[in-house]
């Protein structure tokens, strides 16, 4: 009888011993007594073929995959494996430098006495948070404090508190009726980025990434991977972020309630970027493969080349204008008492070294036209803001010092931009580089105009809870920003540098120097060219690249084939046809007598385009429309009448001011413009709605009206704190003499009005009506002393009109402020 394979279900003899189809031994035993049942199971004979292939495959597939880390990945593995003894070493050298910086800052007491406020440790984390905003920190100081305002509380003090149990249960004050509590909050935050840390900062981690780099190529770390460089760059900056992280978080201290953000994250992103662009430039170089690929193209080596020559020109110019800076603030005198320094145990001068930089971009701006701003706002919920501001340039230069001041710094500025177009002229090969090195340092000029700015920024806001009437709070801020104007810088930048950059080579050619170099290896287009001369560059090029002719290349292309290869300016150095070499030998020794002539030429020109464009700039901003044409003329006839209303101001003398006997008739007829006397050189006529006209200073202009007061009118220049203010009230119930004496006890009381001084306030006659003169000084919120000087009287009609000049007291014994009140009087006329 047949019998089934148990392994592959295949019928067999009953007497077989292995299975006649898969070979496999027969179980002998139970096939003859179980028998019957292979009769049930030949219906699955064919399923269980499958299961035994499915795992002789399976194991075959598993080992085949290996997982390939992305290059990504593996850099940062590699990363992350390297030497971090020799990063940790370049990282310290800047945080150190922070922590010894502000450990120098805070040895000075600074005025303290022994019951110091600020211990040494509390100066130290101030001093950090200072200087930490050389990298991108914050300084912001906030605080809270609740004052309690007592009422008719039964405390045996006499404020409300109780001797034993008499505190608050919430307040901590007395039980009265009346007791409310106020609550003042604030934040002040000082915007400063002292580029003298900062250049401090690069150096001490460039010196730190130098040694680094020195290790690196010493033990060989290079040939281990071909990035080598990069991944020690990004370790150090990482270490970097590190240590001036844990410097940020340390110099945030509480002192009595108020604290100081030193604002981390910014700072730790800060300090990040400066360590990837410093470390990242001085180790690149460490992996040759990596650089040689970056620096393949001409268009990166262009680049390369002309940022080194943009940088090695910004340090010269800011070193240059360091120096001019300085110098010129040690020759202020009582310079401690304009800054304020005078109380404090600390020079102003090594405050002006820490921001040196900061000085020296302003003196560059300066000198090349810009203007240094100063704007100061202010707002209150209960009085609304308002917003003061004025600029500072060669005009206010010469009105402080003298014109040789201007000159002085016109020249600085004409130096600093011929540093630039000489170093360009000798580093850069044609004028394309030329011109991207002077557009690469212009952009850093600016960059660092936008940051050299100093501001200064207070808010507050007072809650009272009110005791049982729903508490009140009010509020208000201001700020105070001063730095380069960064639009003027725009405009003046470009009329300097870029014409210098176009003059640096003539000027090399002058002295007998070369410009660039002849044939630099940088441009070649193969990596082989560079160690080849040119002659012998375009037989070797000519077969690979024009492929039509064989013969006629050899002589063609060895002429026109280097050309493309080159900037345009390459073709000025070298003769455009081998045929004649005698042109490029004729040129240059033809004039090697007027060489002192043409350096008189050169420099005459860069003043032309430079100072004379900025001259331009400066009259056509500052001087406004011109109307001095029929004035001038007009007005010399009746020149003696104006002039002698100069010395009493037109005011004190007790007749009418006009001293010609045509007195009576600009009286009778107040709007005929024909009898007014023409404004004095110098000054133009202006006519007000409000029904006035008088003289003011060219360029002056009326000011918005301020919609809480709107009978005060002011007449100001473009710069500077002089101006005039008109107030007008009309059916004044009340003498001129009365309202001076009422105003000035709001005068004293005035906080934007401090240090006042009374110099006269007397009864006058003007124009023949009864009027009055006050005269006095004042010290306004940015601490400047301003001599005003009014002149009020009650119009026929009825109207007070008030005449006020607003004049700095360090110029008012030149006399221009008392001329310009006089001539103002002396052409007063009513229009209504």
């Amino acid at each position: 009888m047949a019998s089934y394979c148990p392994h592959c279900g295949a019928p067999s003899p009953d007497e077989a011993r292995f299975c006649m189809k898969c070979g496999r031994e027969r179980l002998p035993a139970p096939t003859a007594e179980e028998s019957p049942r292979p009769e049930q199971t030949p219906p699955t004979p064919e399923a269980p073929p499958p299961p035994p292939q499915a795992p002789t495959l399976s194991p075959t597939y598993t080992p085949t995959t290996p997982a390939a880390p992305s290059p990504l990945a593996a850099f940062f593995t590699r990363t992350f494996r390297g030497d971090w003894a020799g990063s940790v070493q370049a990282a310290l050298w800047p945080v150190v430098l922070l922590l010894a910086s502000a450990a120098a800052l805070a040895t000075p007491a600074y005025g303290q006495d022994d019951d110091a406020v600020f211990g040494f440790t509390d100066r130290l984390r101030i001093a950090l948070a200072l200087l930490l905003q050389s990298v991108g920190g914050g300084f912001e100081f906030t605080g809270r404090e609740e004052r309690p305002d007592f009422g008719s509380g039964s405390g045996s003090d006499g404020l409300g508190l109780g001797t034993d149990t008499g505190l608050g249960t919430d307040t901590g004050l007395g039980s009265g009726p009346g007791s409310t509590t106020t609550a003042v909050e604030g934040t002040a935050s000082l915007h400063l980025v002292p580029l003298t840390m900062t250049a401090l900062w690069i150096v001490a981690l460039y010196i730190g990434v130098r040694v680094l780099r020195n290790r690196l190529v010493t033990r060989g770390a290079v040939q281990g991977s071909a990035t080598a460089g990069l991944e020690a760059a990004v370790r150090v900056a990482l270490l970097v972020t590190v240590g001036v992280l844990a410097l940020a978080l340390f110099a945030q201290p509480e002192i009595e309630g108020v604290e100081l953000s030193s604002s981390p994250v910014l700072t730790a992103l800060g300090a990040l970027l400066l360590g990837l662009a410093v470390s990242g430039a001085v180790l690149l170089r460490v992996d040759t493969s990596l650089w040689a690929r970056v620096t393949a193209r001409p268009g990166a080596q262009t680049l390369v080349r002309a940022t080194g020559t943009a940088l090695r020109a910004l340090v010269v110019v800011l070193v240059l204008c360091s120096v001019v800076a300085f110098i010129s603030l040690a020759q202020v005198d009582d310079l401690s008492e304009i800054t304020d320094l005078d109380d404090s145990d600390i020079s102003p001068l090594l405050v002006a070294l820490l921001i040196l930089p900061n000085l020296a971009v302003t003196a560059l701006g300066i000198g090349w036209g810009a203007g240094a701003e100063a704007s100061v706002r202010g707002s209150s919920s209960m009085y609304g803001g308002g917003r003061e501001s004025g600029s500072f340039g060669l005009s206010e230069l010469g009105d402080v010092t003298n014109d040789w001041a201007v000159v002085g710094a016109l020249a600085l500025g004409l130096v600093c931009a011929l540093t630039l177009g000489v170093l360009a002229a000798r580093r850069c090969v044609g004028r394309g580089e030329q011109l991207l090195a002077a557009g690469v340092f212009f952009g850093m000029v600016l960059l660092l105009a936008g940051f050299s700015g100093i501001g200064v920024e207070v808010s507050g806001q007072a809650f009272d809870s009110g005791s049982g009437f729903g508490g009140s709070s009010s509020g208000g801020g201001g700020s105070v920003d001063t730095g380069l104007s960064v639009p003027e810088m725009l405009l003046f930048g470009l009329l300097w540098i870029f014409p210098a950059a176009l003059l640096g080579p003539y000027l090399l050619q002058m002295t007998g120097r070369q410009t660039a170099p002849p044939t630099p290896p940088t441009y070649a287009p193969l990596p082989a060219a560079p160690q080849t001369p040119p002659s012998q560059t375009p037989p070797s090029q000519a077969p690979a690249t024009p492929t039509p002719t064989s013969a006629a290349p050899t002589q063609t292309a060895a002429a026109y084939t280097p050309p493309p290869a080159h900037p345009t300016p390459a073709a000025h150095l070298t003769p455009m046809d081998p045929a004649h070499p005698a042109h490029p030998a004729h040129p240059a020794p033809t004039k090697p007598h007027n060489r002192a002539t043409i350096w008189v030429v050169t420099i005459v020109v860069a003043l032309v385009v430079g100072g004379g464009a900025t001259a331009g700039a400066l009259l056509w901003r500052d001087m406004g429309d011109d109307k001095a044409g029929n004035g001038d003329n007009a007005g010399k006839d009746n020149r003696p009448a104006v002039s002698r209303s100069e010395d009493p101001t037109g005011a004190p003398s007790g007749d009418p001011t006009d001293d010609p006997g045509q007195t009576p008739t600009p009286a009778s007829s107040s709007d005929e413009a024909p009898e007014a006397p023409e404004a004095p050189e110098g000054t133009e006529r202006v006519t007000d709605p409000e029904g006035f006209s008088f003289a003011v200073p060219e360029g002056w202009s009326r000011q918005p009206v301020n919609p809480e007061r709107p009978g005060q009118i002011t007449y100001a220049g473009s710069t500077g704190r002089e101006e005039f203010l008109v107030g007008v009230v009309a059916d004044a119930p009340y003498t001129s003499y009365e309202n001076f004496r009422n105003i000035e006890k709001h005068t004293k009381a005035a906080p934007d009005k401090s240090d006042y001084d009374r110099i006269r306030m007397e009864e006058n006659t003007f124009q023949g009506r009864d009027g009055a003169i006050w005269e006095y000084t004042y010290t306004d919120k940015g601490g400047r002393t301003i001599h005003a000087l009014n002149q009020s009287y009650v119009a026929q009609n009825g109207t007070e009109y008030a005449i006020q000049l607003s004049w700095r007291e360090d110029f008012w014994p030149a006399g221009e402020g008392a001329k310009t009140h006089g001539a103002a009087l002396d052409t007063w006329r009513l229009t209504d």
